[in-house]
């Protein structure tokens, strides 16, 4: 995926689709390819889930939501801002809408058969006829909604990492790790691609042999979401 993105960058592009392109990427690879499109390229689309790589680079923002589209000239944040207004405007105007009507309604019923009304009755009613309702955007809250079950309490320190190493033959991928993990720590292992760190993951999963001590506190249990790949 580094390649492709290499290639099409070389072609100096008038403008560049972009569908993801941060997947399969380490920190220093997206910074570079975030200063690279702020100041190099030309034109750029580009879908994303990565919010802090969409708001460095974005200019515009265009929202496709409940068969609308809405088109921000702003970055991601500040889009965030300007939808919540809106909605908030909408509903402010459709509230004002309904009471109006519910008014226009009541005098509509009240006086429709008083002869000196009649013209305002009749002006109402067209004006009613005519009226062209304000929507309010609904929101998307289509969500995947899972119920687990408690977790069974783990030891105090799940993960003890104890002058741990890793080497294919000749070929030297860290050493002398040394790490505890405390029960509700969130970590994460940062670092350019092929520096080591799924080979550590591996090892905590107890999948390959490595060097020092390594060891699961007591009742433990590990549940792992590997690295995907892009198909061949």
């Amino acid at each position: 995926m580094r390649i492709e993105l290499a290639k099409l960058l070389l072609q100096k592009p008038d403008v560049l689709l972009l569908d993801e392109p941060t997947n399969h990427l380490d920190i220093e690879s997206i910074q570079w390819l975030e200063d690279f499109l702020i100041n190099s390229a030309k034109a750029v689309i580009v879908i994303s889930h990565d919010r802090a790589f969409v708001d460095h680079i974005t200019t515009r923002t265009i929202e496709v939501t409940m068969g609308r589209i809405y088109d921000y000239k702003v970055n991601y944040s500040k889009y965030l801002e300007l939808r919540r207004e809106r909605r908030e405007q909408q509903q402010k105007q459709y509230e004002e809408q309904q009471k109006m009507i519910a008014e226009t309604k009541e005098f509509i019923e009240r006086f429709k058969g008083t002869y000196s009304k009649t013209l305002q009755v009749q002006s109402r009613v067209k004006m009613l006829e005519k009226l062209e309702l304000v929507e309010v955007d609904e929101e998307d809250t289509s969500a995947l909604r899972l119920k687990f079950p408690p977790s069974p309490r783990s030891g105090s320190y799940p993960v003890i990492i104890e002058g741990v190493g890793k080497r294919y033959d000749e070929h030297l991928v860290f050493r002398n790790a040394n790490l505890t993990i405390e029960r509700g720590d969130k970590v994460a292992f940062v670092g350019k691609n092929g520096e080591g760190k799924s080979t550590l993951v591996k090892c905590i999963m107890k999948e390959i042999t490595h060097e020092g001590t390594l060891t699961l506190g007591h009742n433990v249990q590990i549940a792992i979401l590997p690295r995907t790949r892009p198909p061949c």
